[in-house]
């Protein structure tokens, strides 16, 4: 009896090879995107309800630079100062001035954080699907993680401190992003909090990326930009006056992350994936 509706199966051998359901799997796909764009903007709207508490977010960032200073790691004005401070940077055959690194840096900040992470995830979802559920959870719970932390512990980032850190040789550090968005624009974003920097979710999202590359990544080129894109977003923190080192201590965020989805994967929890018969995540131990 002819089945309708179904693509039609090949045998080989003693095997019936089913072709791949690629309409499923775009329609799947995009349920997925729907949903995680869904969840940024609850994170986003969420984030932006929390109220701004300038006092507490200054004694927290200014804690945070003391912490720095007694560690003897507070040097991330000096990191600006070397890449800000020459009027061209010269690598070989290419040559950047100052403005134009500037504005690289920039739209590497703003952009590659939420695309990027978007292009990774559509990526994984293809060509490594197994392994898309475990990392989706990861994100989620670190982004759900992190907002829990910026309510408890607002932060003031180094661009807003300005001379209150009491930086070596009196060197003011530069808001880079000052020449894209003034303070009226940044505040005007859907969901702006600028006390939101401990953790840096650039850097976790960044790091989550670029472990699963090395780990799931056959080609050279894909581990090469998994080892390479969570360094440049943390230079790119730092550089643009955005962030503290120990900001990247999202790192810590998504290990914790990283083992609660591992548990949630062994129990089959939190949209379990529907691909096969192992639930989320089966099939990756850990990032």
């Amino acid at each position: 009896m002819k089945r309708e509706g179904l693509a039609p199966r090949t045998r080989v051998g003693a095997l019936v090879v089913q072709p791949p359901d690629i309409g499923g799997r775009l329609v799947r796909l995009i349920g997925q995107c729907i949903v995680l764009l869904g969840l940024e903007k609850v994170y986003e709207a969420s984030r932006g309800l929390i109220p701004q508490q300038d006092d507490a977010a200054r004694q927290h960032g200014l804690l945070v630079v003391s912490i720095e200073k007694s560690w003897h790691i507070f040097d991330e004005w000096r990191i600006q100062q070397v890449v800000l401070s020459p009027d061209h940077w010269s690598v070989g055959p290419l040559s950047l001035d100052r403005a134009t690194l500037i504005a690289a840096l920039n739209h590497f900040y703003l952009y590659s954080h939420f695309v990027g992470t978007c292009i990774f995830l559509v990526w994984l979802y293809l060509f490594r699907r197994r392994s898309f559920p475990f990392v989706r959870n990861v994100i989620v719970l670190t982004t759900a993680l992190s907002l829990v932390i910026y309510i408890l512990f607002p932060m003031m980032p180094p661009r807003l401190m300005g001379d209150q850190m009491q930086v070596p040789e009196g060197y003011h550090v530069v808001d880079t992003l000052a020449t894209m968005l003034t303070d009226q624009g940044r505040q005007g974003q859907f969901g702006y909090n600028p006390y939101a920097a401990m953790p840096s979710l650039h850097f976790a999202w960044a790091l989550i990326a670029g472990v699963t590359l090395r780990r799931v990544g056959r080609r050279r080129l894909l581990r090469v930009a998994g080892l390479l894109y969570p360094v440049v977003m943390l230079v790119t923190i730092l550089v643009s006056g955005n962030h503290l080192l120990l900001d990247a201590g999202g790192s810590l965020v998504v290990v914790t992350s990283a083992t609660g989805a591992t548990a949630l994967a062994r129990r089959g929890a939190l949209i379990p994936w529907r691909g096969g018969n192992k639930p989320a995540g089966r099939g990756v131990a850990a990032l």
